[in-house]
């Protein structure tokens, strides 16, 4: 069965994409990497656990306000069982909306991001950049280490970021990698350039990796 990576992705494009990697290390000193996420969050098993949650605080509920006292204490089960239901359905398709919102997913995939980097094997002169990319989203990060940081703008970011961003839009997700790679390699290549002892520190193929 066909992956979400599968489906935006083909072995030729994993080959140029590494291929445009190996190519822009020829540049700089700089190390590129390429992750590639079929998730960054499990949406649909927090869409189901907070439904739940929101069901039972309505049975709940319906079982207070519904029992009665007479001659013991007795409950509308029938009663809380509806709205209980009720509460999952509410909860269900309208937390949707709230786990969509663009500043969710964002964060999502930056906050995966910056764990896959830590992960990452550390560059001689912390000069590894990750592209990472998280497809049910259709989101991409790129992280940059310490010493490129410290001599690139923050703002520049946005321009490798929108190159991605923009080709996924329309479905060419591994073209925008490769724009994405080529543009650092670029401005890597003015403050890095490419040293005589200079070693690949970083697989230049991409990873496809999970939570």
């Amino acid at each position: 069965m066909a992956t979400s990576v599968d489906k935006c992705f083909s072995e030729g494009d994993f080959k140029q994409i590494t291929e445009a990697v190996k190519a822009a290390e020829l540049k700089t000193s700089g190390e590129i990497a390429v992750m590639i996420a079929p998730h960054s969050r499990h949406w649909l098993v927090d869409r189901w656990l907070f439904s739940a949650a929101l069901g039972i605080v309505f049975s709940l509920v319906s079982l207070y306000l519904t029992r009665e006292s007479n001659w013991g204490t007795y409950y509308n089960f029938t009663q809380a069982a509806f709205w209980g239901i009720i509460g999952f359905l509410i909860s269900y398709f309208g937390i949707n909306l709230w786990f969509k919102r663009l500043s969710a997913r964002h964060k999502a995939v930056w906050k995966n991001a910056l764990r896959h980097f830590a992960k990452l094997q550390p560059t001689r002169g912390h000069t590894g950049v990750l592209i990472f990319i998280s497809v049910e989203e259709n989101e991409a990060a790129i992280v940059a280490d310490k010493a490129i940081a410290e001599k690139l703008d923050p703002a520049y970011w946005q321009l490798p970021h929108s190159l991605i961003e923009k080709a996924m839009g329309k479905g060419r997700h591994a073209e925008g990698i490769i724009e994405a790679i080529q543009e650092i390699a670029t401005q890597l290549a003015q403050f890095f350039p490419r040293q005589a002892d200079d070693i690949n520190e970083l697989p230049d193929g991409p990873e496809i990796v999970d939570l």
